[in-house]
């Protein structure tokens, strides 16, 4: 009997409370779709390592994230129950009338949560592997690729950790329930329905006291933010902004209501005309109940707006720009310029000390360079000659020297002497720019570099120099330069800087790395040669030959080729600062790292993965928990209101009227926390956008116009849904009276 039951009721609250059912289902079939993004590895050809741990390493984020997305889901399941055990407290009450005991009852509810965590897992999970399959075909798009082998994708870990997940979950949910249940008392629950719920704080004057008091404080935590901009998490201006961005929030919802009712009292016009009261009762009655919830939605909105906005940003910083920024086949780098200690090698600033200092620090690499003229290739290939002309079909040199003579400060100055507005410049963004000796490289390896990437030759007419630049955050600087046509000064000449300005990509790198680069003619390196200067930074830039072999294949053998000359374990500049886990690290000379295209473009795409699937995870079942947790306390404020609207019906009010204030009372309880996690999420976006997307040359107009979409379609989804699941409630309860 009480399996049947159950069984019914189940049935009549899949009617009244589809809502709830439906995010139940997209919870779970989130949870193991985004879960299973690591069993998609098999449909597509992992040519190397760096590829097969984009799936690894997006996993095992995603993995880390859903502790998290699992106690939000958790969170909107536990509170959903409260509003439908409570809806259900006149029937619970009838059931106790008609001769069963609390414990019956618990058994009915712990009936119902069984069966409903089965349904809700068992659908959920069939819709999470027909999504999973879905994200394979964006997995590709994401990785630039089509699949060719596709097949079914089931991942038995995802299932697993979703079932494991969601059954703790209904645990809980089922214990709750019982509890709740046993200790309520008969009269409580057949009066359940005939009142509003109070809240604590009524009194207008304290509410207007703590209104403005939050508006303050978000006044506070905005100028917080702003004043200081993007910094670390753990930085005390980053605490300080979002703990008054907190408890402002908190503060707020706390006291709109009776601040609300305190200004529209006195508004009589506005107050007393159509159901106005009832409708502003009707949502201060809820607020004043339900602050703590709102308060919670509107950070989460917040944090979901805002990660799903930046999140997009971030991927176009991180990776939009990969594949322009490696046109070579591989970059073998020597970093000269770097000491024991991770700095310059003159510790006075001075390039011409570096030579001395390396001589003193690692004398066999300085040997070993000036042996062979500072040239790589030829330290490489006399090392692998076989496997060299196998591998390399061109290659070019690029070493860039230090000028003792100048700093970029002239040349600062001179842009700013040009009127350019100093925001436009970025100089805050550039640190030391001003005391930084200029970088400059000789025509001859500029054009070669231009050569293995089809581009046209440059030439210089006498007493002439180039400006050579890509970088985002430097162009308007390095474009007010040329304006301005100073006079740079190498090794005792000077040369007149000429323009167009040069965006050639001088290195294989993650982004876009040449930065206010001054090409010279080549007599002017000559003569800083003779004055004592060794290179900075040394790239040997190649393309690899048309032997038949995968990208990967090349790489590997470029490796061996560089492990002929300096095998792995060879001893040498024990403390180099470039990355402890590169093989080379700890040789100035010649080669300290190995950058490959494939490589590259392979860590972007895992970026790209990891970034847009976790931006798209927390987002979306953020907004749809927040929209979830709203939907349902309208719908039982509807049910539990059916009373106040037949009254009204009764009384002589129309339909139209009726229909109109259920819509009010939808859009503010829904529009309200959503404002305010706009206006947090303009503020932080705005910072971010400053600090760091406006800064690499990303738009963030996009990304925003992504998260305005989303939310308009899964958060205004629910809103109209909501109005017309409550609508019905209440003509329904119009029709019976």
């Amino acid at each position: 009997m009480y399996l049947k039951l159950a069984l019914r009721n189940i049935r009549r609250s899949v009617r009244d409370y589809a809502v709830y059912f439906i995010t139940l289902l997209f919870g779970v079939a989130v949870f193991y779709a985004f879960n299973s993004i690591g069993s998609q590895q098999i449909l597509f050809d992992m040519e190397t390592s760096a590829s097969r741990s984009v799936f690894d390493s997006t996993t095992y984020i995603l993995g880390m994230f859903s502790v998290v997305v699992a106690c939000v889901l958790g969170f909107l399941i536990l509170y959903a129950n409260q509003f439908l055990i409570r809806r259900r407290k006149r029937e619970f009450g009838t059931y106790l009338v008609l001769g069963m005991t609390p414990g019956h009852v618990s058994r009915i509810v712990l009936y119902e949560t069984v069966l409903v965590g089965l349904l809700s897992l068992a659908v959920g999970l069939i819709c999470g592997v027909l999504l999973s399959q879905g994200l394979s075909f964006f997995t590709a798009a994401l990785f630039g690729t089509t699949m060719t082998n596709y097949q079914f994708v089931f991942s038995p870990d995802a299932f697993l950790v979703t079932l494991a997940c969601f059954a703790a979950i209904y645990v809980v949910v089922a214990a709750f329930n019982t509890i709740t249940v046993s200790r309520c008392k008969l009269i409580d629950l057949i009066r359940a329905g005939e009142k509003n719920e109070r809240a604590g704080v009524r009194n207008p004057w304290v509410c207007l006291v703590g209104f403005v008091s939050a508006v303050a404080i978000l006044v506070y935590a905005y100028e917080q933010l702003i004043e200081n901009g993007l910094v670390m998490l753990d930085q005390p201006e980053f605490i300080r902004a979002t703990i008054a961005m907190l408890v402002g929030s908190l503060l707020f919802f706390w006291s709109l209501a009776g601040f609300a009712i305190a200004v529209l009292t006195r508004l009589r016009g506005v107050y007393l005309r159509k159901l106005n009261l009832f409708t502003v009762r009707q949502i201060a009655s809820k607020v004043n109940t339900a602050f703590l919830s709102l308060w919670a939605v509107c950070v989460l909105l917040f944090f979901s707006i805002t990660v799903f906005s930046s999140g997009m940003g971030l991927v176009e910083v991180f990776v939009g720009g990969t594949e322009a920024a490696n046109p070579y086949s591989a970059t073998l780098e020597a970093a000269v310029w770097y000491g024991p200690d991770g700095s310059k090698t003159s510790s006075s600033g001075n390039p011409l000390e570096r030579r001395a200092e390396m001589e003193a620090e690692a004398p066999e690499r300085l040997s070993q360079a000036e042996a062979y003229n500072w040239d790589m290739a030829a330290a490489l290939q006399e090392a692998a000659p076989e496997l060299w002309a196998e591998t390399v079909g061109a290659f070019a040199q690029v070493s860039a020297y230090s000028a003792p003579d100048m700093t970029y400060d002239p040349l600062v100055a001179a842009a700013e002497a040009t009127g350019v507005d100093p925001s436009t410049l970025r100089l805050d963004d550039l640190g030391s720019v001003r005391t930084t000796h200029l970088t400059v490289v000789s025509l001859s390896d500029f054009n070669g570099a231009r050569a293995l990437q089809g581009q046209d030759p440059v030439e210089l007419a006498a007493g002439t120099c180039a400006l050579a630049n890509n970088m985002d955050m430097v162009t308007p600087l390095a474009q007010a330069v040329l304006d301005a046509a100073p006079t740079v000064t190498i090794a005792g000449t000077d040369y007149a800087l000429a323009g167009p300005l040069y965006d050639t990509q001088l290195e294989d790198n993650a982004m876009a790395a040449t930065a206010m680069i001054i090409v010279v003619p080549d007599e002017a390196v000559e003569a800083l040669k003779a004055a004592g200067c060794i290179p900075d930074l040394q790239y040997l830039n190649v393309m690899y030959a048309d032997n038949g072999k995968t990208a990967g294949e090349n790489d590997a053998a470029l490796d061996d080729i560089v492990a002929a000359l300096q095998p792995r374990d060879m001893g040498g500049f024990e403390k180099g600062a470039q990355g402890a886990d590169d093989p080379y690290a700890s040789l100035l000379w010649p080669v300290t790292r190995i950058l490959t295209a494939n490589e590259m473009l392979s860590q972007s795409a895992g970026l790209r993965l990891m970034i847009t699937y976790l931006a798209l995870y927390i987002g979306f079942v953020f907004l749809i928990s927040t929209a979830a947790i709203l939907a349902i306390q309208q719908l039982s404020q509807a049910s539990d209101s059916t009373p106040r609207y037949r009254i009204l019906w009764k009384l002589g009010c129309d339909r139209g009227m009726i229909y109109r204030s259920l819509l009010a009372q939808v859009l503010v309880y829904f529009l309200v926390p959503l404002g305010l996690a706009v206006c947090h999420s303009v503020c932080a976006i705005g910072v971010l956008s400053d600090s760091l997307l406006d800064a690499i040359g990303v738009s963030s107009v996009g990304p925003i116009m992504m998260a305005a979409g989303l939310t308009l379609v899964i958060y205004g989804g629910y809103m109209l849904v909501t109005y017309l699941a409550a609508r019905g409630i209440v003509k329904g309860s119009l029709q019976q009276g």
